[in-house]
């Protein structure tokens, strides 16, 4: 079975600023619509989504039977006032705040929280991403909250620390995760947490021209080997594209996800992808 862990259903994996127009006056329902239809043709019945402030994600969940999906959402994703997060979600000040914004989601109907635990990666430049000036300390107390009132936490991090820092709280599943080390995989690999890679966000930029060809396949081929190493080390490994961002189509993203994660991890990829999901659509 394939799953879409990751995606994002406001975006249409060719144009940002086109499909964020097309939501500037409330939800397309027809955009949405299109997006689970793509699951629906290739056969995909599990999609979680990431989340996004224009509502789009809860307007797909609340339709997604119809096209023969469960599909969960986080609402919102949390991000720190003044860190990168917006596309995805809301911010919040202090964690006072941010406890009222997971109380914010429940009100309507999130399915886990996602939190903001690093910013996105320098496509043009190996090794750097931004926003990673999260302490283990704060990052522990968000998970805690979340744990608290009865979510599981979805974590976007990438940067070694930030990865490191998001397996030391728990969170039950770390997204993107370049740069991760073998500390963060061991850490993983005993907890029991799910580590949603999105190798295809990277690879499929290759020869677009869009960054820096010699950055992005660097990246790209670090990425893979650490892929290859977690699952060697016992790391839960799911199946997520992050459909919607730029070159990652809905459905097919998650083919093409499916289909690298197989190459990378062997003969027990699809028992090692069918864990992950059931500890996500538990």
């Amino acid at each position: 079975m394939i799953t879409e862990l990751h995606a994002h259903v406001f975006m249409d994996g060719k144009d940002y600023k086109r499909s964020v127009a097309r939501f500037k006056d409330g939800v397309c329902e027809e955009a949405v619509r299109d997006c689970l239809r793509a699951y629906q043709e290739r056969g995909i019945t599990h999609v979680r989504d990431g989340g996004d402030h224009f509502g789009a994600c809860l307007y797909a969940k609340s339709i997604a039977s119809e096209f023969g999906l469960t599909y969960i959402t986080p609402a919102f994703a949390l991000y720190k006032t003044g860190n990168y997060g917006r596309v995805a979600g809301e911010p919040y000040t202090d964690i006072k705040d941010f406890h009222q914004k997971v109380l914010d989601a429940r009100s309507l109907g999130a399915d886990f929280i996602k939190i903001m635990v690093s910013g996105i990666l320098d496509f043009d430049k190996y090794g750097v991403v931004s926003e990673t000036d999260y302490t283990n300390e704060f990052v522990d107390e968000l998970v805690h909250i979340a744990h608290e009132e009865g979510f599981a936490v979805m974590a976007h991090a990438s940067g070694t620390e930030a990865v490191r820092r998001s397996a030391i709280a728990g969170a039950d599943s770390i997204e993107h995760g370049y740069y991760i080390d073998t500390e963060a995989m061991d850490i993983m690999a005993e907890k029991g947490l799910v580590w949603v890679p999105t190798a295809v966000t990277c690879v499929n930029l290759i020869g677009t021209g869009r960054f820096d060809e010699m950055a992005v396949a660097q990246i790209a081929d670090t990425h893979k080997a650490a892929i290859s190493e977690a699952a060697s080390r016992g790391v839960l490994i799911g199946c997520g594209s992050d459909a919607g961002a730029y070159a990652v189509l809905h459905g097919k993203g998650a083919v093409q996800e499916h289909a690298l994660l197989c190459e990378l991890m062997g003969p027990e990829a699809d028992q090692i992808m069918q864990r992950a999901a059931e500890k996500i659509f538990v």
